[in-house]
């Protein structure tokens, strides 16, 4: 994803912060709230994210060709810019996610569904390799991928324990990548 821009606290007369449910935040998604603004619900807080740039598009687009080539259902299992409800406070979008079956449904994909999430961090390293890695692992999505554009390599996770990765391999664009779920391997360069 890209770099997050900050969005503002919603404060009530108790000066707490305002806090919204996944199902309040889905409502106010088909309701036409954030029509205009890529956001996430992360813990509560609304997180607006800046549109994609070029060379984030371009990658996305590879990544995704790349597994269409080698997915047999890949029209069932594959998705682009995917919702995933990762609790009761949380929703983000990865970039490329791959679904263990097909899913049924027209909102946000739960957890359990998502078989790979990958995020394409060509400004957000930060938070793709530290916040999201944490929620992804602590919804326990069994296989993470940031493509670090800047660094030339894949951070590759697996196998969530007590809420973060227990493995983690550095893959150098221009190597191989096996595909979870299948006896494929892409190369990203």
């Amino acid at each position: 994803m890209n770099k997050p821009a900050r969005f503002p606290s919603v404060t009530g007369d108790t000066g707490g912060t305002a806090r919204f449910t996944a199902a309040e935040f889905l409502h106010m998604v088909e309701a036409g709230a954030f029509d205009d603004i890529q956001i996430e619900l992360v813990q509560g807080e609304l997180v607006r994210m800046n549109p994609p740039m070029n060379e984030h598009a371009g990658r996305q687009a590879e990544l995704i060709g790349q597994l269409w080539a080698v997915l047999p259902d890949a029209r069932n299992r594959l998705r682009g810019e995917v919702a995933i409800d990762l609790g009761d406070d949380t929703i983000v979008a990865c970039d490329v996610g791959l679904l263990s079956a097909p899913y049924e449904g027209h909102r946000s994909v739960e957890a359990g569904a998502i078989l790979l999430a990958v995020e394409i961090a060509m400004t957000t390293a930060d938070r793709d390799l530290g916040v999201k890695r944490l929620l992804y692992a602590s919804a326990g999505v069994p296989h993470y991928w940031v493509v670090d554009g800047k660094r030339s390599v894949t951070h590759v996770f697996e196998h969530p324990v007590d809420g973060d990765y227990a493995s983690l391999r550095l893959v150098p664009f221009g190597e191989t990548l096996a595909v979870p779920g299948t006896y494929a391997t892409i190369t990203l360069d």
